[in-house]
């Protein structure tokens, strides 16, 4: 299942905002993903999804490779960008591909966030990858049998009603099914996610 979207921005609250504003909701605290040069912002959009809202850490140095997710490379007047997306996977199990074999996603390594309440919370993923800025193919997490970011968030009304993933040679990913058809593949010259959300207050569709 989509565990969550990533949408990348110079600005967390300036985008917060936005988003807040159009959905009629409010988005929860994050935390700084010390090691990767970023922090956050998280919106439950589904009993185990949520939307990840990701900027630049001031306050912390980028990593020698750079940052994670794409983030430096979204352009400085760009006011955000929908740029990856997660699936959830439990004992470090690969998921189906539409081939029929597992789905090639690199091996899992460990991440971390520190919580606004000082302690650390832990799961294992594959690379999610410093480029291209938008990627098609998702990156797996896993929680470690732990709740889930989305478990923890309080329910706010808000729903993924679909999730577009665009790009050269999507058909292999046919696979991943989640929510009856949430997600859609349509094959494109280049990678493009789009996701359309509903809200308390209204709909908005992030690219």
């Amino acid at each position: 299942m989509i565990d969550h979207l990533v949408y990348l921005t110079h600005d967390l609250g300036r985008a917060a905002a936005h988003i807040e504003a159009a959905l009629g909701v409010k988005f929860s605290p994050g935390g700084r993903h010390l090691t990767r040069g970023t922090m956050n912002k998280l919106l439950r959009i589904g009993p185990k999804t949520y939307l990840e809202l990701l900027a630049v850490d001031p306050d912390t140095e980028a990593p020698a490779g750079g940052r994670w997710m794409g983030m430096d490379l979204l352009p400085k007047i760009s006011s955000g960008r929908l740029a990856r997306w997660a699936w959830a996977v439990t004992d470090g199990r690969y998921p189906m591909a539409a081939t029929g074999v597992p789905l090639d996603a690199g091996p899992f390594e460990a991440g971390s966030r520190a919580l606004p309440d000082g302690t650390t919370l832990e799961w294992q993923l594959t690379d999610p990858g410093t480029a291209p800025l938008v990627r098609a193919r998702p990156f797996l997490i896993d929680w470690l049998g732990h709740p889930t970011p989305a478990e923890r968030l309080p329910e706010v009304g808000c729903r993924l009603v679909k999730l577009l993933v665009g790009g050269p040679g999507v058909d292999g990913l046919r696979g991943l099914r989640a929510g009856g058809g949430t997600v859609t593949y349509a094959n494109r010259p280049a990678a493009i996610l789009e996701a359309t959300l509903t809200g308390p207050g209204g709909r908005i569709v992030l690219i």
